[in-house]
């Protein structure tokens, strides 16, 4: 039930999030739509990116660049011989051209004859169209514009005369509109475009005041001449076209300005287009009705709810990875649905749902992710905690059933299980935490290791509280009606909190875990270990018992100070002519309890205070090590060399054996090694010359 509600509850809060993803998506691509022009705009630059470069027949542009002013030796644009207009007039003329467009504004008195054969020029041509300009003055509450017109004979003359503007004035960056104008003031290219089809003056309402420009290809894409080569030009070759005039200088003179501006081809390209360029594809999309129109505000507020919808709320239903692949193809298709309605000469802000939203929606999806990945993880863990607690109060229950009742104490979960028993951690009736050890007889084959573990409680207990190093046994009790018997001890520190103990996180703190888990003890800290253990183990040996167990699993940390546990092989010394029963742990038993089939040079002699495994292993590591005799005796040595070596004996003598008389340390008979204390310190300090040791990090 825990489970279903959990997931019920992680659906709706996916939901939620979904909705949360589409509030958010949207809000973003309102606003950048309402703010964010530059990334609109990069929506209209992008797109001709993957346009194909055309160049229209209708039009043809005559440049005055610098080639034409060092040939025709001119200095200026503004002071251009007239008469060189005037010739020129005349071969458009003759040519047939069908509309001459001049993108240069005459408003400057120039030599009178030269005036006149220009002006008479444009009156035998019919079909020209002259530049004007607008000055525009702003001052505090008022904004005036002067219209500059050029010189009253040339304005007579002409066919047509339009303002010369490549864009609204308040817009100083990458030309993308073309002034279109009004009425009264009409731009260049719409009067240029009325002239050559008058139906586009009866269709008013189809122009907009602005437009937008439909380029053809980079800078300098439309075919054009420069105005030095034209009379070189074969007959015919501006018959019908529309030729258009400008400037092209690379070079600015005294009193000119710069007429290149910047396009989206600049972005890639670096070149800017010539103002007359831009005013010949103004004209062009005009008689071509192809110049391209923006999606109303309505449309991109349904963009923006659209995006919202499905990538807001899309994305953030999926994992990382599909959502990633999701939000690439997503912007792939936009890309190409740009492009597509880029043919019909439409362009919407494509780039606000790929380049904002499309990465908000992503980003919210990866939070998304994370929470729901926390979620679960906080319902697994709560899962995990309901289910041991389920487990452990099953195991509780059938301790009770089966006549498991420790009196004072609640069993409030199992910490250990070994080869004779559970170890569980208990409460008694004053909150105390205690251990306690429950050893059933149907765990056993027969009766004698269920007494054997029991005798060695026996004997344990009067000597547990007479030696720090000794874990305190608190109580014993027996129930043989239910086959059991069990007995309190104190409660090792747990691995991570010593002694504020939570049943929940509970694990024993021993030198096995301790090994695991920091892998190498320092020398000092491995002596102060076998020493406190050894006195410990030399107060037993005082007592006539034996471990008979020793090993790291063994030993656990009360306090902090390390102590010998689980007492159920602790037995009495044996006495002459009686032997001892060969019990422990493969790779931790004592050699001289080996076979001495196994061990050749084990002597009979040797006696069972021998025994203390440590010591042993000190004493004899390198017998064993040169003369691995029987692998089960080598590995267990190695065994428990690679778990803890404290010292490292390296021996100058030429022989070291293992004998009751030891040349090495110049042991007697009398005087042999045993668990005490004073022999680790013999060790750690041999006689000068005799002894080379070394302490080694675990």
């Amino acid at each position: 039930m825990p489970r279903i509600l959990a997931q019920a509850k992680a659906r709706t809060t996916n939901w939620r999030s979904a909705l949360a993803g589409v509030a958010l998506c949207v809000v973003v691509g309102l606003i950048f739509l309402r703010w964010g022009h530059e990334l609109v705009f990069l929506s209209y630059d992008l797109l001709f990116l993957f346009r194909n470069q055309t160049s229209p027949a209708e039009v043809v542009i005559v440049y005055m660049d610098d080639q034409s002013f060092n040939k025709l030796s001119q200095t200026s644009v503004l002071d251009w011989d007239r008469n060189r207009h005037a010739e020129l007039l005349d071969r458009l003329t003759a040519d047939g051209a069908r509309l001459v467009v001049f993108d240069v504004v005459f408003d400057l008195p120039g030599a009178p004859a030269a005036n006149t054969n220009f002006a008479n020029a444009i009156r035998r041509n019919g079909r020209v169209v002259l530049a004007m300009a607008v000055d525009s003055v702003s001052r505090s509450q008022i904004h005036v514009r002067s219209a500059i017109l050029p010189l009253p004979e040339f304005l007579d003359a002409a066919a047509g005369v339009g303002i010369t503007e490549v864009m609204s004035p308040e817009k100083k960056t990458t030309v993308r509109q073309y002034f279109i104008g009004s009425e009264t003031e009409p731009s260049l290219p719409k009067v240029a475009a009325s002239l050559y089809q008058p139906k586009i003056t009866q269709a008013r309402t189809r122009i907009p005041s602005q437009t937008w420009l439909n380029y053809y290809g980079p800078p300098i894409t439309l075919r054009h001449f420069s105005y030095s080569d034209v009379d070189a030009q074969p007959a015919g070759t501006f018959t019908n076209k529309t030729v258009f005039i400008g400037v092209r200088p690379k070079t600015l003179r005294a009193r000119e300005e710069a007429d290149a501006f910047r396009t989206p081809y600049t972005l890639w390209t670096k070149q800017f287009t010539p103002g007359v360029e831009i005013a010949a594809t103004a004209f062009l999309n005009l008689i071509r009705n192809d110049g391209l129109k923006f999606w109303s505000g309505s449309k991109q507020a349904v963009l923006a709810l659209l995006g919202g919808i499905v990538f807001g709320g899309g994305l953030g239903l999926v994992r990382p990875l599909p959502a990633l692949a999701i939000a690439v193809g997503g912007a792939a298709c936009l890309l190409i649905a740009a492009i597509v309605a880029a043919g019909q000469h439409i362009w919407f802000p494509w780039t606000v749902m790929a380049f904002a939203q499309i990465p908000v929606a992503l980003g919210w999806s990866l939070r998304c992710h994370f929470h729901r990945l926390k979620f679960e993880k906080d319902v697994l863990e709560r899962t995990l905690v309901e289910t041991t607690r389920f487990a452990e109060a099953t195991k509780v229950m059938a301790a009770q059933k089966g006549g498991l009742v420790i009196p004072d104490h609640t069993l409030v979960r199992r910490v250990g299980k070994g080869a004779y028993g559970e170890v569980w951690l208990a409460r008694n009736a004053i909150g105390a935490f205690h251990a306690v050890k429950i050893v059933q007889r149907k765990a056993f084959p027969s009766d004698v290791p269920y007494e054997r573990e029991f005798k060695g409680i026996q004997k344990f207990m009067p000597v547990s509280r007479s030696h720090p190093g000794l874990v305190h046994v608190l109580h014993v009790g027996r129930n043989d009606p239910e086959g059991f018997f069990f007995y309190i001890m104190e409660v090792c520190d747990d691995a991570s909190c010593g002694q504020r103990i939570d049943p929940e996180h509970y694990s024993p703190k021993t030198l096995a875990t301790e090994l695991g888990w920091r892998g190498k003890l320092p020398s000092e800290e491995c002596l102060r270990l076998g020493i406190d253990l050894s006195l410990a183990l030399e107060h037993l040996h005082r007592q006539q018992l034996i471990h008979r167990d020793i090993k790291p699993a063994n030993i656990i940390y009360v306090n902090g100070a390390p102590k010998f546990a689980d007492i159920g092989l602790v037995t009495d010394i044996r006495a002459d002519g009686q032997e001892v029963s060969w019990l422990g742990t493969e790779g931790y038993i004592p050699p001289e309890r080996l076979p001495q089939m196994f061990m050749p040079w084990a002597r009979s002699s040797m006696k069972p205070r021998w025994g203390a495994t440590g010591v042993c292993s000190l004493k004899c590591q390198r017998q064993f090590w040169n003369n691995p005799t029987t692998p089960s005796c080598a590995s267990s040595m190695q065994s428990f060399a690679k778990r803890a070596r404290p010292i490292q004996p390296t021996v100058t003598a030429p022989r070291w054996s293992c004998t009751p008389t030891c040349s090495s340390c110049k042991l007697s008979p009398s005087n042999e090694m045993g668990s005490k204390a004073s022999d680790w310190i013999l060790l750690v300090n041999p006689p000068p010359g005799r002894l080379n040791l070394r302490t080694r990090a675990i």
